[in-house]
């Protein structure tokens, strides 16, 4: 998002309160005086399958299919709560976009013969910045004035409300006696030992490339969003410092700090 310009207000994993007792989410909200965005992030991997004819989207990865909730309706709810958002503390009516983009730059994105147009909303971390300026040029009138554009800034950084539960602490665990290890998705054992580039359960023999991937969201609903090399390790069992860098690096996730300092935010894979 850097590369947008500087008036554009970019807010980040945001928690708003929609009528008193229940929340929606968005990974991203952009915010000009013009126009708004709604920005779902998704970072899967594979062939995704956007199936119109009963609105669900299919991954086909590794020979297996998983059906996920269609996103591009997950964005069409968030648009109609900001709108009812937006009214009940007065802002006037703003167009609200929605877009999808996927993290992982290798996905390949197909839809259901003659719905072609959903593309518009569906984009890859590369054209991002392209889509938002082509919005942009949509919508060339201003609908708030400069003192309605920070007031809407302020009040949503003033009623975001981020959902952290101390789970551990809830269930009175200590973190000591966690598990460790990867778990089976077969089977549920924690008995899978990564070798060749694929993790293989000593109990089933179930073989899996992303396996750890659900073991990172653990860590990060468990115990915090973020995770270093030597944690993952731990977590994961695994020895290697260069399996598991090439692993994280692997899941282009953002991440602050350098070398063994350096930190994996773990948010965009909580809300695959």
């Amino acid at each position: 998002m850097k590369n947008l310009p500087k008036e554009y207000r970019v807010f980040h994993d945001l928690r708003l309160d929609h009528d008193g007792s229940r929340y929606f989410q968005m990974d991203f909200l952009i915010i000009t005086r013009n126009y708004c965005i709604i920005i779902e992030v998704k970072n899967f991997a594979g062939t995704l399958y956007f199936d119109r004819t009963y609105p669900q989207l299919i991954r086909s990865k590794d020979g297996q299919e998983q059906a996920y909730l269609d996103p591009l309706i997950q964005v069409d709810v968030q648009k109609s709560r900001l709108n009812d958002w937006l009214t009940f503390h007065k802002f006037p009516s703003l167009p609200i976009e929605t877009l999808i983009a996927n993290a992982n730059s290798n996905t390949i994105i197909r839809t259901t013969p003659g719905f072609t147009p959903i593309f518009k909303k569906i984009t890859g971390k590369e054209t991002l910045i392209t889509k938002i300026n082509t919005l942009e040029k949509k919508y060339p009138s201003e609908q708030l004035t400069q003192r309605q554009s920070t007031r809407l800034s302020n009040t949503i950084l003033q009623k975001n409300t981020p959902l952290n539960p101390d789970i551990l602490n809830l269930y009175q665990i200590d973190e000591q006696d966690l598990l460790k290890s990867v778990q089976c998705p077969e089977c549920a054992a924690l008995h899978m030992h990564y070798h060749w580039g694929k993790w293989t359960c000593s109990q089933c023999s179930y073989a899996s490339k992303d396996a750890h991937i659900q073991t990172l969201r653990d860590f990060a609903l468990l115990i915090k969003p973020n995770i270093t090399n030597k944690q993952a390790r731990l977590f994961l069992q695994i020895d290697s410092i260069d399996i598991m860098q090439r692993m994280l690096s692997a899941l282009e996730l953002p991440y602050s700090g350098q070398f063994k300092n350096r930190a994996y935010k773990l948010n965009g894979l909580i809300h695959e």
